[in-house]
């Protein structure tokens, strides 16, 4: 990197006189002006930190004006930290310029100076080429893209199959194609103990339901965060410098399970599932859960041993977990995990047990959920166990799904099973794909927010449903009142993640709605802002960029995904986001980038 010590500019300024009267040379109006900006850098990466001191032969005071540098602050009009320009370009040159603040001690001058930034190709993972093609298209007012190919998967296996999905009237025969893959479980934890927040992943490869034979496993990625707004991968983060895979990984429960102060990482497994074209021979074979636990050297170690599956190690009988939560049941201070309708109980050293009491009795009474929480909804500090169950119920087994809610004890046997509202889409046609708690309008009790999809036509529709908590776990759905303005609900694809967190720092939590969607005119990261009341109003579609594209043949321009995580300490919230524009006939490629935040108002 090319520092100068000083950056001098040099003004001369004359000075008038009317009549008979004399010029001295050695007034101050006659000393040229002299600009000095110490430890300036012109080569920066995108994003970097500076920070530059500027002094003058005068006294003066200074700002900086360009429209390009980022959290622009002084507390002396002397010394500037800022961010440098963002850029996905290989090389881009910006320009800043240095202004005096004219007064009776200083007069009036600026300099004007260039950066030349670029991509920290060093720190990505994949270095996307081409540079994207709708490069202008990438930043707005509000998000900056950044660091595309921090991140990502890139597959070159091939199968061969007749694949039909999601019904038997439903099939495509396909000869050595290529997997697809999606970004598919996205969370933040503290992976490394240095306060950032980091981010886990967890890939699905599709098709999902292909002869086990041919199947491959995904990896769950762990990306680390310098703190300056990047993310990069370290693969020492694990315990052999490898990161783990799975058959499908799906749901993902962060916490610290084994309380040694850094974050762990439980993904419910999906299991091993085929469906024959057919479907006369369908099932779903178990396949052990993910447990990856830090360990005294920093590292996360596979420890999914850790878990008494009552199956010999090789996964629970009840066949596949679409959901996944973790709280603490019995207020005994250590997280415990509750999945496919079985609570594991956690021994307060991160081994995992079934209830001795409870067993399997509610997945044999109601079958695997969709969705599952664990949260305290009557103010008794035990968290109570909430699941959803899935769509198309035998006749009799109307209910959409239950809280179990505590008496303040651990025994299990007196809480109380309440049902839970209906969907929008009527009743035993919800999918209710993912759900989060928090207290949305700051009354001192928990709510749940919940978002929800149609069965036929088949994952059509991304609606939020916002039930609002009393403190004696009654759930009250207010979502036509809080959350009516929902144009997601009638075809966008509804399978994602859902957040709750404070985008704009002013003390309530806020939505966020992570998809993907290849047909509607609506990004697949969506947030809505909380009035602080509860009641949430979507962000404008304007407010965000494009999706980076490699070519002008990819038609689908809006974003897919979008989790929240805070880069850098900077504005509002940043976003995680993924790219398939650059895949070819040779692999299947998806790259992650950032979405950085650039304005807070």
């Amino acid at each position: 990197m090319k520092k100068f010590n000083s950056f001098i500019i040099i003004f001369l300024l004359s000075a008038c006189s009317g009549g008979g009267g004399s010029n001295d040379e050695s007034s101050p109006e006659s000393i040229p002006l002299s600009i000095n900006v110490t430890n300036f850098s012109s080569n920066l990466k995108s994003y970097e930190a500076t920070q530059i001191t500027v002094s003058a032969n005068y006294n003066c005071n200074f700002n900086i004006s360009s429209n390009d540098v980022y959290w622009l602050t002084t507390s002396d009009n002397k010394t500037f930290n800022y961010r440098a320009p963002i850029t996905l370009l290989n090389e881009e040159q910006f320009n800043l310029s240095v202004n005096t603040i004219p007064s009776v001690n200083c007069p009036s001058g600026f300099l004007d100076l260039s950066l030349n930034v670029s991509r920290d190709e060093a720190s990505l993972k994949y270095v996307p080429s081409p540079e994207p093609y709708n490069y202008a298209e990438l930043k707005t007012d509000y998000f900056a893209s950044h660091d595309l190919g921090f991140g990502g998967l890139s597959i070159t296996d091939r199968y061969s199959a007749t694949i039909c999905y999601p019904t038997p009237e439903d099939c495509e025969t396909y000869k050595n194609e290529l997997f697809g893959q999606d970004a598919h479980n996205m969370a933040t934890g503290d992976f490394n103990g240095d306060g950032f927040e980091d981010m886990v992943i967890a890939w699905a490869i599709f098709p999902h339901t292909i002869e086990l034979d041919q199947k491959i496993n995904a990896p769950v990625n762990i990306y680390l965060n310098d703190g300056q707004g990047n993310l990069y991968e370290d693969l020492t983060i694990f315990e052999n410098d490898i990161a783990p895979t799975h058959p499908f990984a799906y749901r993902l429960v962060i916490a610290d399970f084994n309380n040694d102060g850094i974050d762990d990482v439980f993904a419910g497994s999906m299991g091993l599932s085929y469906r024959d074209p057919d479907y006369a021979n369908n099932f779903i074979l178990p396949y052990p859960d993910l447990l990856l636990l830090s360990n005294s050297s920093g590292k996360l170690t596979d420890a999914s041993t850790n878990i008494d599956d009552q199956n010999n190690g090789e996964g629970k009988e009840c066949g596949f977990s679409h959901d996944a939560s973790g709280g603490d049941f019995d207020n005994d201070g250590d997280i415990d995990i509750f999945a496919c309708n079985i609570l594991l109980v956690n021994d307060g050293s991160a081994n995992f047990a079934f209830h001795e009491t409870l067993g399997r009795s509610l997945q044999f009474s109601y079958g695997n959920p969709m969705s599952s929480l664990m949260v305290d909804l009557n103010n008794d500090e035990y968290d109570d166990l909430v699941f959803w169950n899935f769509d198309n119920r035998p006749e009799d087994f109307t209910e959409e799904g239950f809280v179990l809610l505590s008496n303040g004890t651990t025994d299990l046997n007196n809480w109380t099973l309440a049902e839970l509202p209906e969907g929008p889409f009527g009743r035993n046609h919800n999918k209710f794909n993912h759900a989060v708690w928090g207290d949305i309008n700051n009354d001192g009790y928990n709510d749940i927010v919940v978002a929800i999809t149609r069965d036929l036509p088949y994952y059509e529709g991304a609606y939020i449903q916002i039930l609002l908590g009393d403190g004696t776990g009654n759930m009250a759905d207010v979502t036509n009142s809080n959350f009516n303005d929902q144009p997601r609900a009638a075809t966008h694809h509804g399978e994602g993640n859902i957040y709750l967190r404070d985008f704009d720092n002013d003390g309530d939590l806020d939505l966020f709605h992570s998809t993907r969607d290849f047909a509607s005119d609506l990004h697949g990261a969506h947030i809505a802002i909380n009035d602080g009341n509860g009641t949430f109003n979507s962000l404008v579609e304007s407010v965000f960029p494009q999706k980076p594209r490699a070519n002008e043949y990819d038609n689908n321009q809006y974003l897919f995904k979008g989790l929240p995580i805070n880069l850098d300490n900077e504005g509002c919230l940043d976003l995680i986001s993924s790219s398939d524009s650059w895949m070819n006939e040779s692999a299947t490629k998806n790259y992650l980038y950032s979405l950085i935040n650039i304005r807070c108002n």
